[in-house]
């Protein structure tokens, strides 16, 4: 098997390397990323050229510390991004696929999982990482409605550390 060669889409994952911070969050709803016992903290870091691994790590809402972990490459045979997510707060292995939008500014991830009323019933999640142009980004969790339409839970605005 001859080694994989990166893309113009696994140029995009370089793009969540670094150290960064989350500045804001709809999730948290008494977030401060002033005081150092809410700060969420995030660390990309590429794995090779095909792949990033980024951990997260901070305070859930009633202070239990948390840890996630995220993939993601680009699969050309499959022609989407694909990826997973673990978080230190639930047993679930969350597998995505994606695609870019707004001519690649725009990272959509989607994923299944249990329905936030009710567990046994598995529905569409999508996680949305936009780029800005000074430099941050934004990531916006949805999930499917009964509808076919998303319904944002939580929106984090996070910059370079």
């Amino acid at each position: 098997m001859q080694p994989s060669k990166p893309t113009e889409h696994h140029k995009v994952l370089q793009r969540l390397a670094g150290d960064w911070r989350m500045i804001s969050s709809t999730g948290h709803p008494d977030y401060d990323p002033n005081d150092p016992a809410k700060l969420w903290t995030e660390t990309g870091r590429m794995l090779g050229d095909l792949w990033v691994v980024i951990e997260s790590q901070g305070p859930m809402p009633d202070g239990t510390p948390a840890r996630m972990f995220m993939t993601i490459g680009y699969d050309p045979a499959l022609g989407c991004y694909t990826g997973t997510w673990i978080g230190s707060m639930m047993d679930r292995l969350w597998v995505y696929r994606g695609w870019l939008e707004d001519g690649g500014e725009t990272l959509v991830l989607e994923a299944q999982g249990p329905d936030f009323n009710t567990p046994e019933k598995i529905v569409n999640y999508r996680d949305v990482i936009r780029f800005r142009s000074d430099g941050s980004r934004s990531f916006t969790g949805s999930v499917e409605q009964a509808d076919g339409s998303f319904h944002e839970f939580m929106t984090h605005v996070v910059t370079p550390a």
